[in-house]
């Protein structure tokens, strides 16, 4: 646990680990796929830090920035406080004419692993986080789509393969530490054909599921997609799997079931 003092209360606590993580979001969640380079102990020698005193503890984490400074409808700064009726701190607008409050949600995260006569579809990442890294295609949800046809637009966008998304099929869903929600499809291709490859990837192939590069896989969300995905590979059906990953309070990461 962390050394705070006796006076700061497990609610407190629980706000600056939420602060932090949201913090530091731009290397944990620009896909919190999460690399596997990734290390926590960067986060909890911050929570060490941070948390010496109880006023500093308040203070360092009203500085933390963790949404809008700026209310997206009228253009007023803001100010975080809890709402009437509320139970948890918003971004809200300082004019009381306007009032907007900014909520903040995870977001959702779509891919696909598709498959042709038992070899399955990789794309080598362009982009950081962990370029030169494998996986198959994801990315965030758009507006107006299904999670099915987003998925199936990420695969069409970095890997150049088109599937129809009402034949894929749900096989798993990950929760990232209230950052990300992940929805993972499998579908079966008519062909191992496929344009040139969107500027996120810079290579793409079909490979048998004994010549996947597991030490090269750029999430662990990767690695347990596919593993599932191998392991479901003659299931007429698959079982879907749920999987959540998130911070216990001394800085650590642990992975449960559902």
């Amino acid at each position: 646990m962390l050394d705070l003092p006796l006076s700061v209360d497990l609610k407190l606590q629980a706000i600056m680990m939420y602060r932090v993580a949201a913090s530091l979001a731009g290397t944990l969640s620009v896909a919190a796929f999460q690399p596997t380079h990734h290390s926590i102990s960067s986060i909890g020698g911050t929570l060490r830090s941070i948390a010496t005193n109880t006023q500093h503890v308040r203070s360092s984490l009203s500085a933390i920035p963790s949404g809008p400074a700026y209310c997206e409808m009228c253009g007023t700064t803001t100010q975080i406080k809890i709402p009437e009726g509320d139970e948890r701190e918003r971004h809200v607008c300082r004019d009381p004419k306007c009032g907007h409050i900014t909520y903040q949600n995870p977001k959702v995260v779509v891919g696909a692993i598709c498959t042709y006569k038992d070899r399955v579809l990789l794309c080598q990442r362009a982009i950081e986080p962990c370029v030169g890294k494998w996986g198959y295609p994801q990315g965030f949800l758009e507006l107006g789509e299904t999670t099915r046809q987003g998925a199936a637009r990420e695969t069409w966008e970095e890997a150049g393969v088109k599937f129809n998304p009402k034949e894929s099929e749900l096989l798993a869903i990950y929760n990232l530490a209230g950052m990300q929600i992940q929805t993972i499809y499998r579908a079966e291709l008519e062909t191992d054909d496929f344009d040139l490859a969107g500027h996120e990837s810079s290579d793409v192939k079909f490979v048998a599921w004994d010549d996947i590069p597991w030490e090269e896989l750029a999430f662990p969300t990767v690695t347990w997609g596919l593993e599932h995905a191998r392991d479901m590979k003659d299931e007429t059906q698959p079982t879907v799997q749920e999987r959540t990953k998130l911070m216990t309070m001394d800085g650590q990461w642990k992975v449960e079931e559902g």
